[in-house]
């Protein structure tokens, strides 16, 4: 009788374990993108993440064109209302036309203290190449005033990522490397028009979606089952 009731007891409890891991997987995730215009849904790589995704998710894309830190301010306090599991940022491609790497990693650090105080997961992305190329045919980053360039500010990303303790993608250094493997030619094919080497076409934005991807399972293996 004893031993009937030790099993009785041991299916109840697998039973309560199965149902709590499809409750888990039932639950809709929601993940959160703000950034620039190659995260937007017009031409950047917005749209193809959320394409990589499976029924489960949700993603919400507050990215937009020109948009810096400062400008996009108001509109993370919309997303963060909206409570979701996980923020993806990534600016630097207009910030660097506007205020040093120190001022932007300061901007940058509120975003992600707000996100974490609003109670989501935040995941910080270091900004995807331009793909200008010089006479060798590898990634020349443009830079600006100076010193200001996409992997310097890729690197006061990552410095705020470390700082505060939250997972970090280091994309400008993963799309350089994609960039230089594949060349020119094929990165042409990229382009949202001849001439834009910021934005992209269609196989442009699912190319830098799977990068992002394969280092999203890397950064929260947690995720892995969401993601295609």
């Amino acid at each position: 009788m004893l031993r009937k009731s030790k099993i009785r007891i041991a299916l109840l409890f697998s039973y309560i374990l199965v149902m709590q891991v499809v409750a888990a997987q039932e639950k809709t995730l929601i993940i959160g993108l703000i950034g620039d215009s190659t995260v937007a849904s017009t031409y950047g790589w917005g749209p193809a993440l959320a394409a990589e995704v499976n029924d489960h998710v949700k993603v919400l894309n507050y990215a937009k064109n020109g948009a810096t830190l400062d400008s996009l301010s108001k509109k993370l306090d919309t997303l963060i209302k909206q409570k979701p599991d996980y923020v993806l940022i990534q600016f630097g491609h207009n910030d660097m036309k506007r205020y040093e790497t120190n001022a932007y990693g300061e901007k940058l650090k509120d975003y992600v203290e707000r996100v974490t105080d609003g109670g989501s997961k935040a995941i910080v992305l270091s900004s995807v190449t331009r793909r200008n190329f010089d006479e060798n045919g590898k990634i020349a980053p443009r830079i600006i005033k100076g010193d200001r360039s996409l992997p310097a500010f890729a690197q006061a990303a990552q410095a705020v990522a470390k700082e505060t303790k939250v997972p970090f993608i280091d994309l400008n250094s993963i799309s350089i490397e994609h960039h230089n493997k594949i060349g020119p030619d094929a990165s042409a094919a990229y382009n949202f028009t001849d001439t834009d080497t910021t934005h992209f076409s269609k196989k442009g934005a699912k190319a830098i979606a799977d990068l992002i991807i394969k280092e999203l399972k890397a950064a929260a293996p947690e995720l892995v089952n969401y993601l295609n």
